[in-house]
C-alpha cells in the first residue's frame, strides 16, 4: 500500500514537474518576446527621434550659413550677423555654440549659450580651431553642403571640458560675393539633449546603450564605461565587456540574441542618414549633409536581465510559490490549475483595463491636440490641448462642429477634401491654417489617419495637430531675408535671378519680347563722402520705392549690390523700355530724399536699356548688354538713357 502510494505520489509529481516546467518554458518564451518586441519598437521609435534632431540642425546650418552670405559676410552688416546668431541661439536653444571660423581656423566670432542665455565671445576668448579635424572637413566642402561630426565630447584650449559636454558639430561654408566658400560656420549641437531623451525613452527595467562603430559607450547605466576613446581608456568596450555579443554585433546589422538569460536587442543606424524614417523625410530634397561613413555608425543596444523580463512574472510570486507547494503535496492539483487559469484571466482583464486607462489618460492629456472624426468629418471627441489651442468648449465642438468649420476660410476646401485623401494613404501630414473663437489664426501641424472598412469607408478618423504658428512666422522671416535686400526691400541678386530665369525662358519659347534696365546713380560716392552713408542709404531707399511704385507688378526689380540695380520688363519691346527708363529718369531727378540732418538731397541716375535677342541664351548676356549701355549713358554725361 505504501509503495503504490510512493510511485503513484512520485509519478504524479514528475508528471506535475514536467508539466510546470514546459509551461515555464512556454511563458518565458511570451515574456522574451514581448520584451523583444519592444526593444524592437523603442529603437524605432530612438532612431527616428535622434535622426529628427538631426535634420532639424542640418536645416538649421544650412540657412544660418545663406542668412550669412545674403548678409554681405564679412565685408558688412556684421551687427546684423551677430545679432542673427544671438537670436537664432536664444531662439533654437539646442547650440551650445555658434561660430564663424575662418579657413585658417581661427575663430572670427562665437555666440556660446549660457544660463542667462545666449553671450558674445570677446576676442581674448577666441581660439585657433586649425587642427580640428571638423575644420579640416569643412575646408573640403562645397557652398550649400554641411558636414555632420561624430558624437564626442568638448574640448577647450586642447582639454577636455568638465563637466563633460557631449556635441555634435555642423559646419557649412559661407558662400562669399563670387559664390566660393568662405569662413565656416560652425554649430556645437548639445548632444545631451539627445542623448537624455535616448534614456528616457526606455522604462527602467530596459538597459539602453548607445554605441560608436568601434563599440565604445556613448551611453552606458553605468556612466563611468561612457567615453573612453576620449578618455584613453581602450578596455571600455563592448568587446571587452563581452567578446560573444561583440561578434554578433559586428556580424550583422540587426538582430536579438540570449546571453545567459539576457536579452539583447541591437540595430545599426546612419546617423548621417537623416532622411530615413522622420516624419518630414518624404518632403524633403537633397540637404548637401556630408559625413564620415565610420564615424557616422552609431548603434542602439538594448539589454534586459532576468530580473527585468520577468518582472512581474507570475511564477516570481509568493502566492504561486505557495500554491506550487500545496500542487506538489498533491492538495488539489486540478483545482489549482482552474484558479490559476481564472487567475490569468482576471490579471489580463486588468490589465487591458489599465491599459485602456492609459490610453485615456494619454489621449486626453497629450501635449499636443487630438481630433476624433466620422467619416463626414463631424468631431466626436477632442482632448485638453486641442480644446486650449481652439479656445471653445467641449460642448460647443464635439457632436455640433465639423473639422472644416474649425479652418481658416481660405483653408475649407483644402479641409473638406481632406477625407478623400485619408483613404488614399495609410497617414498624412500637413500644415493648415485654423480659426480659433476668437478669430485668432493659428498655424497647426497635422498628422491625419483612419480605420478603414471592408467597403473602402471610414470607420473612425484620427486627427493631431500642434500650433507652429510661430516657427511658420520664422520660417518665413528667415526665407524674406534670403530673398530680399535688407536696405531696400526689393528683390536681391538670388531672387532676381530665379525669376528671370523663368521669364527669359518663356520669352525664348512664346517669342515674347523681354527687355532688361540696368542703372545706378550718379556719384554715389560723392553723396556718402559728402553726407555720410546714412544719407547714401536713404538715397537707395528713395530710389527703390519709386522706381517700385512706377512699375508693374510682373515687373522684376532687385538691387544687385551697392547703387546698381536691375529691372526686367516681360512682354515689353525695347521702344517701351526706353519709354520706361525715360519716365523713372525724370521722376528720380526730380525725387528729393530728406536726411537726418534736415537737408534735402537730389540726385541723378544713368539707366541702360537692351531687348532680348537670339544670342542671348542665358539671363547674364541679356544683362551684360544692358550693362554695356549703362556705361555708355556714363560715358555720355550721365543721367540720360542709352541702348547698347
Amino acid at each position: 500500500m505504501i509503495k503504490h502510494f510512493l510511485a503513484w505520489l512520485l509519478f504524479t509529481w514528475a508528471i506535475a514537474a514536467v508539466s510546470l516546467w514546459s509551461g515555464k518554458q512556454v511563458y518565458d518564451a511570451e515574456l522574451q518576446a514581448k520584451t523583444l518586441d519592444r526593444h524592437e519598437n523603442l529603437i524605432t521609435a530612438a532612431q527616428t527621434m535622434i535622426r529628427e534632431h538631426l535634420l532639424v540642425a542640418v536645416q538649421d546650418a544650412r540657412l544660418l550659413a545663406e542668412q550669412a552670405s545674403t548678409l554681405g559676410y564679412p565685408f558688412a552688416n556684421e551687427e546684423k550677423i551677430k545679432n542673427l546668431f544671438l537670436d537664432s541661439s536664444r531662439i533654437f536653444g539646442r547650440y551650445d555654440q555658434i561660430r564663424i571660423i575662418s579657413r585658417e581656423g581661427q575663430e572670427r566670432l562665437r555666440i556660446n549659450a549660457t544660463s542667462v542665455g545666449p553671450v558674445y565671445a570677446h576676442a581674448s576668448e577666441l581660439q585657433n580651431k586649425h587642427q580640428r579635424y571638423y575644420i579640416q572637413q569643412g575646408l573640403t566642402l562645397d557652398v550649400g553642403q554641411v558636414y555632420l561630426s561624430p558624437l564626442d565630447l568638448n574640448i577647450e584650449h586642447g582639454e577636455l571640458e568638465r563637466p563633460f559636454k557631449p556635441v555634435i558639430r555642423l559646419v557649412s561654408p559661407i558662400a562669399q560675393t563670387n559664390e566660393e566658400p568662405g569662413d565656416l560656420l560652425v554649430l556645437n549641437l548639445r548632444a545631451s539633449a539627445i542623448l537624455n531623451q535616448f534614456i528616457s525613452l526606455f522604462p527602467a527595467s530596459d538597459r539602453a546603450m548607445l554605441l560608436n562603430a568601434e563599440g565604445y559607450w556613448m551611453v552606458n547605466h553605468f556612466p563611468q564605461n561612457e567615453w573612453g576613446w576620449m578618455r584613453n581608456l581602450p578596455e571600455q568596450t563592448v568587446s571587452t565587456w563581452n567578446p560573444h555579443l561583440w561578434q554578433i554585433i559586428e556580424d550583422t546589422r540587426e538582430g536579438v540574441t540570449v546571453v545567459e538569460d539576457n536579452l539583447f536587442s541591437f540595430s545599426w543606424m546612419d546617423i548621417g542618414n537623416i532622411y530615413s524614417k522622420t516624419s518630414a523625410a518624404r518632403y524633403l530634397t537633397n540637404l548637401g549633409l556630408v559625413s564620415d561613413l565610420s564615424a557616422s555608425q552609431w548603434i542602439v543596444l538594448v539589454q534586459s536581465a532576468p530580473e527585468g523580463w520577468q518582472e512581474g512574472a507570475i511564477y516570481r510570486k509568493p502566492w504561486f510559490q505557495a500554491a506550487l507547494a500545496g500542487l506538489f503535496m498533491l492538495l488539489a492539483a486540478i483545482a489549482y490549475l482552474a484558479s490559476r487559469n481564472r487567475q490569468i484571466a482576471k490579471e489580463k482583464t486588468r490589465l487591458r483595463q489599465e491599459q485602456l486607462k492609459n490610453f485615456q489618460d494619454l489621449y486626453e492629456n497629450a501635449p499636443i491636440g487630438y481630433i476624433t472624426l466620422t467619416q463626414g468629418g463631424l468631431i466626436t471627441n477632442i482632448n485638453k490641448q486641442a480644446i486650449e489651442y481652439l479656445g471653445y468648449s467641449r460642448e460647443e465642438l464635439v457632436g455640433r462642429k465639423k473639422l472644416e468649420d474649425l479652418a481658416a476660410t481660405n483653408e475649407r476646401n483644402k479641409t473638406s477634401s481632406l477625407m478623400e485623401q485619408i483613404l488614399k494613404d495609410e497617414i498624412r501630414y500637413f500644415r493648415i491654417i485654423m480659426q480659433s473663437k476668437t478669430g485668432d489664426e493659428l498655424v497647426m501641424s497635422c498628422s491625419a489617419s483612419s480605420r478603414v472598412g471592408k467597403e473602402r469607408t471610414i470607420e473612425l478618423s484620427r486627427f493631431s495637430l500642434q500650433n507652429v504658428t510661430e516657427q511658420a512666422r520664422l520660417e518665413q522671416k528667415l526665407l524674406d531675408l534670403a530673398r530680399k535686400d535688407p536696405l531696400t526691400g526689393i528683390d536681391n541678386r538670388r531672387s532676381f535671378s530665379e525669376k528671370a530665369d523663368q521669364e527669359l525662358a518663356r520669352s525664348h519659347r512664346t517669342g515674347a519680347s523681354l527687355t532688361a534696365i540696368a542703372l545706378d546713380i550718379d556719384f554715389f560716392k560723392k553723396i556718402n563722402d559728402s553726407y555720410g552713408h546714412n544719407a547714401g542709404d536713404e538715397v537707395l531707399k528713395t530710389l527703390a520705392k519709386h522706381c517700385r511704385n512706377a512699375l508693374r507688378r510682373t515687373d522684376i526689380f532687385a538691387r544687385f549690390g551697392g547703387e546698381e540695380f536691375v529691372i526686367l520688363l516681360p512682354d515689353t519691346p525695347l521702344e517701351q523700355g526706353l519709354q520706361k527708363a525715360e519716365r523713372l529718369r525724370e521722376m528720380l531727378a526730380a525725387a528729393p530724399t530728406e536726411i537726418t540732418s534736415g537737408e534735402t538731397i537730389r540726385f541723378t541716375a544713368s539707366f541702360g536699356v537692351a531687348e532680348r535677342a537670339e544670342q542671348h541664351q542665358q539671363i547674364e548676356d541679356l544683362l551684360s548688354a544692358a550693362d554695356q549701355a549703362l556705361y555708355k549713358a556714363k560715358r555720355t554725361g550721365r543721367n540720360r538713357v542709352c541702348t547698347a
